[in-house]
């Protein structure tokens, strides 16, 4: 356990650098918040007052006598670098700078902000900040934050890590109302020296945290947070709320790949490898807050029981949607229900029991569909003759006697149901006013279990050759092909034309149909300029299309291009389908492969699936259920889709072996037959 976070959030006494007597200052409502709330030694610092809030004040912290663990300092910023160096020469073990004023203010801010890591780098001081909220600590309880005193926050198992403080503060007021507890809150700022991952690697070992969430708007160490978080997953869920998820990915992207990556997609594809929970929006936030810690799903079939028909239809199209399944019910369990609904009910799933279900028809039906174990979804919509606090309490009997089976409720409606709602909530039940939210609760936690220990044995049995790449501009072409030759992917045969002189001697090794190509590291996409020429049948139409192309390349001036010759990989055989095959460089993450429908029109169409280097089992089989690996599997069976995965694991071994590489393009690799071969050829460098 990192002791610095646990001297932080749990120290013994604490000085306030830069209390105020003002009471609408920050320094002010700081020094409010830890009187009300920590019950160690407390000092202020403030060389312009004598006392403040009753407690005496000191020049400098090196006035202080006491031992001094934790300082919170709120002041100017330009005064931060003075009062920390005061704060060493003390022996502080840490610090809460929550003054702003550094990176993020511009130039002025970035040096202030230099001048403070390079101090850290070597100092025994610890920092959490510059520019944030603070801490709470719930238990032993402590807030060193300048929220509003009058806040109420609640004990609870959830942690919450936020880069953005504003959006902390408005959350933390806002969970009271949605009756969420926290066991830490913990505001990171610009993290200049403790940042997301050591607070995660500090809250894996929390006994009192039973989830982490995570509200992150960019992150600067991919691999060390990626370490981190596969490590916490292990152990207890991780959500994660990521703000900027909008692709603004420059249009002057040269590369298919590249332009189809987006500014989000590195992110996600990390979250997901590491097997943490995303959400999209606060609301789902709140929810797993409050309930991502009540119990686990192992299953992805859901049986939803209802008094509402068309509840019961809408939750059955979001569940299929989430690409969970709706429960089978048994011969067995269709006699039981028979036995106690209505004729007119439907047995099958989704339950719909009729409007007029009493508390007693809830009470027999829920006794017989949770004895299949699996995650259910109880709707009640207000009928004048139901009665909802009755039926609460029976779903909370029926959970009681079942404490591990998931059992979500949802009371749709307002006023008439609030307090059959309140009460379930009240009693940590989860319940929820809308279908969509159950059922997003029981994928997300579904998501968690399935992949919290994948597997890597499809990747572990790829042997790829590790193949240097000291290229330091773009390649394409012949000169990519023999590279991608030595990873091990299958390539069309080809020869370079430098004079027409050589065409009829090169077909004799390519043969008819061939195509031929200007190649120019000035021109990733050929087809805009019409530098491609397939289907090429005989030695007239190869003349006819060496001139074409050898008046293009003066035409547009394309020094040191050339014209290659290949083999046509389609040669007439039935059906073809290209993909695109591909990989790019995420500054913070790291290389990614995108397997994606190719050919001139890949960016348009935008069918796309990325994965990791080192791809899962799990990853390799929902890639087989999407709808570019059934378009693979479909033109060439399960054995070239297999071919597919293992260019992909050889792109990504050859990825992160050359860091120089920025991008690379398969594109078009044709499948025609029982193989995949690629057909054109870039790579281009950083």
């Amino acid at each position: 356990m990192n002791m610095s976070i646990e001297k932080i959030l749990n120290p013994e006494s604490i000085a306030v650098i830069g209390a105020s007597r003002n009471p609408n200052k920050v320094g002010s409502a700081i020094l409010k918040n830890i009187r009300l709330t920590f019950r160690g030694k407390i000092f202020v610092v403030n060389p312009f007052a004598e006392e403040i809030q009753g407690i005496k004040s000191y020049k400098s912290i090196t006035n202080i006598k006491d031992r001094i663990d934790v300082a919170v300092i709120s002041i100017p910023a330009e005064k931060v670098l003075k009062a920390l160096k005061d704060c060493e020469r003390k022996k502080v073990s840490a610090a809460i700078i929550i003054s702003a004023g550094f990176k993020e203010i511009g130039k002025a801010g970035e040096k202030r902000e230099s001048e403070l890591k390079a101090f850290l780098k070597n100092s025994k001081i610890k920092v959490i900040g510059p520019n944030c909220l603070g801490v709470i600590n719930l238990d032993p309880l402590v807030n060193m934050t300048f929220v509003d005193p009058n806040t109420k926050i609640f004990k609870g198992t959830t942690a919450f890590i936020s880069q953005s403080g504003a959006l902390l503060s408005a959350i933390v007021d806002d969970a009271s109302a949605n009756d969420i507890g926290f066991s830490k809150i913990i505001s990171v700022g610009n993290a200049v020296d403790i940042d997301e991952a050591d607070l995660i690697d500090y809250l894996r070992e929390d006994e009192k945290t039973k989830s982490i969430v995570l509200y992150l708007e960019g992150i600067t160490n991919g691999e060390k947070f990626m370490r981190s978080l596969k490590e916490a997953t292990k152990k207890k869920p991780v959500i994660i709320l990521k703000g900027g998820r909008s692709n603004k990915t420059s249009s002057a992207v040269m590369s298919h790949t590249g332009s189809l990556a987006g500014d989000y997609k590195a992110y996600e594809l990390a979250f997901e490898d590491a097997g943490a929970i995303t959400v999209s929006n606060v609301d789902d936030l709140f929810n797993f807050m409050r309930d991502a810690s009540k119990f686990e799903i192992k299953t992805d079939e859901v049986i939803v029981v209802t008094n509402a028909g068309g509840g019961g239809v809408i939750t059955s199209d979001h569940i299929n949607e989430q690409g969970l399944k709706m429960a089978q019910i048994g011969d067995k369990t269709v006699s039981d229900l028979s036995k106690i609904l209505p004729p007119e009910s439907n047995l099958h799933n989704p339950i719909d029991m009729l409007g007029d279900a009493s508390p007693d028809r809830y009470k027999d039906t829920l006794n017989v569909i949770t004895e299949l174990n699996k995650p259910t979804i109880v709707i009640f919509s207000p009928q004048e003759m139901s009665m909802p606090l009755e039926t609460a309490k029976v779903i909370y009997d029926i959970q009681s006697k079942k404490q591990n089976l998931p059992l979500l409720s949802v009371f749709l409606g307002g006023t008439n149901v609030e307090k059959a709602r309140r009460f379930l909530i009240e009693r940590g039940l989860p319940t929820y006013e809308y279908p969509n939210e159950a059922v997003d609760i029981i994928s997300g936690l579904y998501f968690y279990y399935s992949h919290r220990y994948p597997s890597y044995d499809r990747y572990k049995k790829e042997k790829a050759k590790v193949t240097a790449f000291q290229g330091k501009k773009n390649t394409f072409g012949m000169n990519a092909k023999v590279v991608f030759d030595r990873v091990g992917i299958k390539t069309t045969a080809g020869v370079v034309i430098n004079k027409e002189s050589e065409l009829n001697k090169a077909t004799e090794k390519i043969g008819y149909p061939c195509v031929l190509k200007i190649s120019s590291n000035d021109v990733a996409h050929k087809n805009k300029i019409g530098g491609v020429i397939t289907n090429i049948k005989d030695y007239s139409e190869l003349e006819k299309a060496f001139k074409n192309l050898s008046q293009i390349i003066k035409d547009a001036r394309l020094n040191g291009a050339k014209l290659e010759l290949y083999e046509d990989a389609i040669n007439g055989k039935r059906n073809p389908v290209e993909i695109l095959l591909g990989g790019h460089r995420d500054p913070v993450f790291g290389p990614m492969i995108a397997i994606g429908i190719g050919g001139v029109h890949a960016n348009e169409i935008d069918e796309v699936e990325f994965v990791l280097p080192q791809i899962s089992d799990q990853k390799i089989n929902e890639l087989s259920g999407s709808k570019v690996g059934k378009l693979i599997i479909s033109a060439g069976g399960n054995q070239v889709f297999d071919e597919i995965v293992g260019y992909a694991i050889k792109l990504g071994k050859f990825m992160v072996a050359n860091k120089n590489i920025k991008d690379i393009d398969l594109n078009p690799v044709i499948i025609a037959g029982n193989t995949a071969i690629a057909a054109d050829f870039k790579i281009f460098v950083e």
